[in-house]
């Protein structure tokens, strides 16, 4: 074997490796990650204890996650968590698959304190692969509802003889105009933007457009029962492009219902570049008429210089012809 036939299978061996790795390099800078909260379905009482689950995912095999989790304090307290450790509404996670796998799941054990809403948002996750590169970064939060799902009411009937007490227990249902009691929104609102198509409450998919300025989007839901649970998916803070959030309503009979909303932030050169259009179009018309005056101008120019060089022609050959008529006649009269 010669050295050019060796150097060339050493060219060729070097290329088609480099090749190989390409698609692999891509594959790995692709790599996602995700997140979803996962609460009790239904509210929870003060004092009482529950667990929230937190689903970590990849399209490749998971090493590590580290994140932190933000909660309100003053709704729900923190009791235990084998992966977790904090308090004060603030807790640090940290923690690994048992076997191989692109999923893991973490549990947290809260207690209620208070009546009200409490948020438990996802914030600086980020998942890693076991060679300690990173997958991805998601967010995620949910709405634990703390407090009694129904309103107790006291009246008192009295006679001339004897006093009755009488206790009655009612529920809050929503009004009877054709929407479902219970496991659905009456209401879905957006602080920035439009819902397309107009909100209903059995109508399940939403868009919402916005400018490029806009750079956080709030949504609020209202439940059809105050004992319906409502949790959210997604972060408020919007990306350029689309940004994906879901609103689940759950019964208590555990029958749940999800609102989708896509909210799509306009790219930061979209204004800029329609204007700018629409000043290179207009410059471009004027030019265009200016071009079309000029290249007229240039036209009636030759035309005219045309023109005279006919005339000049003409004349020429209107002389020559005379010319050689009275050479006719002259030689005529010498013939004879």
């Amino acid at each position: 074997m010669t050295t050019k036939t060796k150097l060339v299978k050493r060219i060729f061996s070097s290329l088609l490796t480099a090749a190989l790795a390409v698609p692999m390099t891509a594959l790995t800078a692709h790599a996602t990650g995700e997140a979803f909260f996962y609460p009790p379905k239904n509210p929870v009482m003060t004092d009482q204890q529950f667990e929230v689950s937190v689903t970590f995912s990849a399209d490749s095999e998971i090493g590590s996650v580290q994140a932190n989790i933000a909660y309100d304090d003053s709704v729900i307290e923190f009791v235990s968590s084998d992966n977790a450790s904090g308090g004060g509404g603030v807790l640090t996670v940290n923690g690994f698959p048992d076997t191989p796998s692109s999923e893991v799941d973490f549990s947290f054990t809260f207690k209620g304190l208070s009546a009200g809403n409490a948020n438990i948002s996802l914030q600086s996750c980020q998942i890693y692969s076991p060679d300690s590169e990173l997958i991805g970064s998601p967010t995620a939060y949910c709405v634990i509802t703390v407090g009694s799902d129904k309103v107790e009411t006291k009246t008192e009937t009295e006679t001339t003889t004897t006093t009755e007490k009488t206790t009655t227990t009612t529920t809050k249902t929503a009004p009877s105009n054709g929407i479902p009691d219970k496991g659905v929104l009456t209401a879905l609102t957006v602080d920035n933007g439009e819902l397309s198509p107009a909100f209903a409450y059995n109508v399940y998919n939403y868009t919402v457009n916005v400018d490029n300025s806009v750079t956080n989007v709030e949504i609020e839901g209202t439940t059809a029962s105050p004992s319906d649970y409502i949790w959210y998916t997604g972060t408020s803070e919007c990306q350029v492009g689309e940004n994906v959030r879901t609103i689940t309503v759950t019964d208590v009979d555990g029958n749940a219902a999800t609102y989708t909303v896509t909210i799509i932030r306009a790219s930061g050169g979209d204004e800029q570049q329609t204007q700018t259009a629409q000043k290179k179009n207009s410059s471009d018309t004027s030019s265009a008429v200016s071009k079309n005056a000029n290249v007229m101008d240039q036209y009636k120019k030759m035309l005219n210089t045309a023109l005279a060089i006919v005339l000049i022609v003409l004349v020429i050959a209107l002389v020559v012809i005379i010319i050689w008529i009275r050479g006719k006649i002259k030689g005529g009269k010498k013939d004879k």
